[in-house]
């Protein structure tokens, strides 16, 4: 697979993720089936199935329109960055945050898709922090320009925000990234190649003389210099 066909699989799934949103979005809207009842309720376990169902929902435009641009962007990133647990981290990111959620909230419906994004930022950070590679750290840095801000939303500042879900979210994308932290992300391939020490061979004239001395071989294994200088002394009669 060409390289321009793998970056354009890289949004495929997140394209379908953000397009079921939008259309369980749209037929809540046209149909008026007030979905927010199948939402998450905390501690009612006649409503469990709200665990699963809470980030398909949204309350309103402004809403899923918020979350689609992040969720589309994080999940892209998680998709070229860790191809190996995508899989794992989408799951993870779509259904532990509600489980938290269901047992620490407050008893009113909780919906949309903001626990899990703020999942998959803290999972990008947290595993540029604790991998200490170049590639990832940016991406970390790109976190904390883009969503720097909404790390106050983990606190309940605003009245009809569910912190408890940031929050959730936030503790399941930590742990997302510990638990991985030995999984290999495409950028080390890379960057393994990109500084692949290549082998020198010693000068043919000089030998190991140009290298540090700690690096150059014995004195019996160096070889002889080509060039043999004699001295003759001359004779003179007195």
């Amino acid at each position: 697979m060409s390289d321009n066909k793998k970056l354009w699989w890289v949004f495929v799934q997140p394209f379908l993720f953000v397009a079921l949103l939008w259309a369980i979005f749209g037929l809540d809207l046209y149909l008026d089936l007030n979905l927010y009842q199948y939402s998450l309720l905390p501690r009612d376990f006649s409503q469990w199935f709200g665990v699963f169902t809470f980030p398909l929902i949204h309350g309103g435009i402004d809403h899923i329109v918020g979350n689609t641009w992040s969720i589309f962007i994080l999940l892209a990133a998680v998709r070229y960055f860790f191809p190996q647990i995508f899989g794992k981290v989408f799951w993870a990111s779509f259904l532990l945050p509600g489980v938290i959620t269901f047992f620490i909230a407050r008893p009113s419906f909780h919906l949309g898709a903001s626990g899990m994004v703020y999942s998959l930022v803290a999972f990008l950070f947290f595993s540029g922090v604790i991998r200490l590679n170049r590639y990832l750290l940016a991406l970390s840095m790109l976190m904390v320009f883009l969503y720097g801000n909404s790390v106050w939303y983990i606190f309940p500042i605003e009245e009809g925000i569910s912190w408890e879900g940031h929050l959730s979210g936030g503790i399941i994308g930590l742990a997302l990234a510990i638990v991985f932290r030995k999984s290999e992300p495409t950028v080390y391939v890379k960057e393994k190649e990109y500084f692949k020490e290549e082998t020198i061979e010693d000068d043919p004239i000089i030998g190991d003389l140009w290298k540090p001395p700690s690096e150059r071989k014995p004195a019996e294994e160096k070889p002889q210099s080509p060039f043999v200088y004699v001295v003759k002394k001359e004779n003179k009669s007195l």
